[in-house]
């Protein structure tokens, strides 16, 4: 293949932590963390979990580290690439996502998104002006390259059609990051969501979910490269866009006009990647990052409930898919048993029982380490009274972010308290040093 298509195809991620079963650990001398700010970071199509992580890591290099005094926390929220588990043919799942995005902006009643013959013309190559034609204009030896493409593409399409579209992502990571912002929120943080490319779809959900609870002052959007018609914030969009710019192509105003004009770069001939053109040192797109980014920082001030919060070394948050009422149940090592009817437990409290639907529930364990109790803290979920056949999403998360996000079905309803056990916190002391870590499965 040649070099410069190379290096465009794997620039080119329209297109945040997984939902599954990866643990990880966080240990700290400070169990809490009063940062106040969260930066949150919706990586773009393609991304693997480590260059989505460069992406955030790269952005806070960037943005203010503090703000009025006090830090600013990066966090990632995860969108899954289908490149992960279906290889070749699931990236196209992550383009049939975006296009399904996409159309229902533009197209509220769902009928443009049901016209998928447009997406496989959009990646056949079928018609005037599509993507696959511009970029062949541009690299006259990639027409074999997609030729054989297509021909691949046609097997799959007779072979695993319902596996390349049955089950798309979509869903679970906005469970994923409705969850997460749901446990900010109660904590108090000030929230500035920051999006490249087709992040800017998830985005945007994840602002109409959080806003209504917190307010328009504690919660702010940057868009950069946005691959989405409708916007949250200000944004930032280059001249030199290839992939945004190109979406033109679908007709009218889909996609917001370019308000940056930066030189082309050998290193980028997308001009599309986060890193290699938005946040390129030599180029006037980082400054224009890093002022949108600072701007909506100092816009923000705490959510009403910030004074009361009290903070956790590590907490527990679900939340579910319907209306009714479902209730998170944590068995701590020392014997207690909290839920709603026992909120307070040696270690944690409820501070938040959600009865009417949806969620949150809210657990959080102490910070004061002479209290916080090594050992499993087994966590546990009743369908007390819902719908069935729900989807409840539970998430741990200590001060540096996300470990573990696990959904799960329910039903049916129980009215009762013994809970089914789902997942367990694993806390553990170190006896020379006293730090204290955490992972969950």
């Amino acid at each position: 293949m040649n070099n410069k298509l190379k290096r465009f195809i794997a620039g080119v991620t329209l297109v945040s932590l997984t939902v599954g079963q990866t643990v990880s650990a966080a240990t700290s001398p400070s169990l809490c963390d009063n940062s106040g700010y969260t930066l949150g970071f919706f990586n773009g199509v393609w991304n693997t979990v480590k260059g989505a992580s460069d992406g955030l890591t790269a952005l806070q290099m960037a943005a203010p580290s503090t703000v009025n005094g006090k830090a600013v926390n990066g966090e990632l929220f995860y969108n899954h690439t289908g490149c992960d588990k279906f290889k070749g043919v699931g990236c196209l799942q992550d383009i049939a996502e975006t296009f399904v995005q996409r159309a229902n902006e533009l197209d509220s009643s769902g009928a443009l998104a049901s016209h998928f013959e447009y997406f496989w013309e959009l990646v056949a190559g079928q018609g005037e002006l599509s993507v696959i034609d511009r970029i062949v204009a541009l690299f006259s030896t990639a027409q074999d390259t997609f030729t054989s493409i297509r021909n691949s593409l046609m097997q799959a399409i007779a072979t695993d059609t319902s596996l390349l579209l049955s089950s798309p992502p979509t869903e679970a990571d906005y469970a994923a990051h409705n969850a997460r912002l749901d446990a900010l929120a109660t904590e108090g943080q000030m929230l500035m969501l920051v999006a490249h490319s087709q992040g800017n779809l998830f985005v945007n959900h994840a602002y109409d979910h959080v806003m209504p609870e917190v307010g328009t002052s504690s919660v702010k959007v940057f868009h950069i490269a946005p691959a989405s018609p409708t916007l949250r914030g200000e944004y930032t969009l280059a001249n030199i866009d290839l992939v945004i710019n190109a979406l033109r192509a679908e007709g009218g105003n889909t996609v917001v006009p370019v308000n940056l004009t930066i030189p082309t770069s050998s290193a980028d001939l997308s001009g599309h990647t986060l890193v290699g053109t938005y946040l390129d040192p030599s180029r006037a797109g980082r400054q224009a990052v890093i002022d949108g980014v600072t701007a909506a920082l100092n816009q923000l001030s705490p959510p009403p409930q910030a004074s009361n919060i009290a903070q956790g070394s590590f907490t527990v948050t679900m939340t579910w898919s319907g209306t009714g009422d479902e209730d998170l149940h944590v068995y701590e090592p020392g014997g207690s048993h909290v839920y709603f009817a026992s909120r307070q437990g040696q270690v944690g409290y409820l501070d938040t029982d959600n009865t009417v639907g949806y969620g949150p529930e809210h657990y959080y364990a102490t910070c004061d380490a002479n209290v916080l109790q090594p050992g499993a803290y087994q966590l546990g979920l009743v369908d007390y009274r819902a719908a069935d056949n729900e989807t409840a999403t539970i998430q741990v998360a200590t001060k540096d972010g996300v470990i573990l996000t696990k959904q799960f079905a329910t039903g049916p309803a129980t009215m009762g308290t013994s809970a089914t056990p789902v997942m367990t916190v694993n806390v553990a002391k170190d006896s020379s040093t006293g730090q204290f870590s955490f992972s969950a499965q």
